[in-house]
């Protein structure tokens, strides 16, 4: 089916033609079936390093380990008005690099991306804030590259961020500053091989810090639950994203720094991930999400044809669409070099 330029808001930002498009509905509203277990057994297959500005790459890395003893009460609001936020949308690049540098077979490899991007993907159908996403994605041999769109919309909402938003965005940074031994200005990724349903994925997934044991930790901050509404908030959305972030990549343990109102953190809660499920039950089901994204990414996956370019996003409505679009190269030829000889060495 082929339609022209719609206006639609992310095809605004991000591409001049549409070739074709494609929709999941999501029926939000339908009432689910029990949901059906689907095994999901993440492996580390290894890790690299990246200085904070995403510019350069190291094979390897030491993920940075949890102090022994942190001194509470920790003000996180020190530092914050020397502070500029240089995050940035992730590239695949780190991700592609690993897989040169490691001279890694995508022979059996059908989507290559990142754990948030699945994540997101994952509870779409669930968020009670429906945040929106766009991904772009093409097919390099077998293998289907996906990654991040940061929209007009999107840059334009960073800008215009609160000083109150950009407050509790650095509460995590300080955080993290404070109750890690970081030894360099470089940020850790895991690389991660899984399959769900018929798919197998290779994704890189940044990662904190380790316990006393080398295994590792997610850390978080949130403010202290004083109400019930505070409780249920928590384990509808601060707990439900803290769980997929950690499943998704095979990490164990979470620990949270509560902060009062002033942003001074008293103490760390630490939980496993089975028992961060087990205290949300009945507000959200593992495998009703990760039976959504199968199912999305399974949809996907069968739409997209070599050669071509396709975005897919979601607005806040009850479908998930994907779009053809114009066939513009982003693909490092560097890395589609590899790809070609691995491809040739079968």
């Amino acid at each position: 089916m082929k339609r022209k330029h719609s206006g639609d808001a992310y095809e605004n930002n991000a591409v001049k033609i549409v070739l074709e498009r494609f929709q999941f509905p999501l029926s939000i509203t339908e009432k689910a079936p029990k949901p059906v277990p689907i095994s999901y057994n993440p492996i580390t297959l290894g890790k690299f390093s990246l200085t904070k500005d995403k510019r350069k790459f190291s094979d390897g890395g030491s993920v940075p380990a949890i102090k022994k003893n942190v001194p509470f009460p920790i003000d996180l609001n020190v530092g914050f008005s020397d502070w500029t936020d240089s995050s940035a949308v992730p590239t695949l690049d780190p991700l592609l690099h690993w897989v040169c540098h490691n001279n890694f077979s995508l022979d059996n490899v059908d989507v290559l991306t990142y754990r948030g991007l699945l994540k997101k993907m994952s509870m779409t159908k669930f968020d009670s804030y429906k945040n929106h996403w766009c991904v772009r994605l093409t097919k390099v041999n077998t293998s289907i590259i996906m990654d991040e769109i940061e929209t007009e919309d999107k840059k334009k909402a960073k800008l215009n961020d609160s000083r109150q938003q950009k407050l509790f965005q650095y509460y995590g940074h300080k955080f993290e500053e404070c109750v890690l031994k970081i030894e360099s200005d470089s940020e850790v990724d895991i690389v991660v091989t899984s399959k769900l349903g018929k798919l197998r994925y290779l994704f890189a997934a940044e990662v904190d810090g380790v316990n006393a044991d080398g295994e590792i930790v997610e850390l978080k901050t949130h403010r202290v639950l004083q109400t019930e509404h505070h409780k249920k908030a928590f384990r509808q959305s601060k707990l439900l994203n803290t769980f997929l972030q950690c499943y998704i990549a095979g990490i164990k343990e979470t620990g949270f720094g509560f902060r009062d109102n002033r942003g001074f953190i008293k103490h760390i809660k630490y939980h496993s991930t089975d028992e961060v499920e087990s205290i949300c039950k009945g507000d959200w089901d593992k495998s009703d999400m990760m039976q959504s994204l199968n199912k999305v990414m399974d949809w996907a996956v069968s739409l997209v044809k070599p050669g071509k370019v396709y975005h897919m996003f979601y607005n806040g409505q009850d479908k998930i669409e994907l779009i053809e679009v114009e066939n513009i190269s982003y693909i490092p030829d560097w890395f589609t070099e590899h790809a070609n000889k691995d491809s040739d060495s079968w």
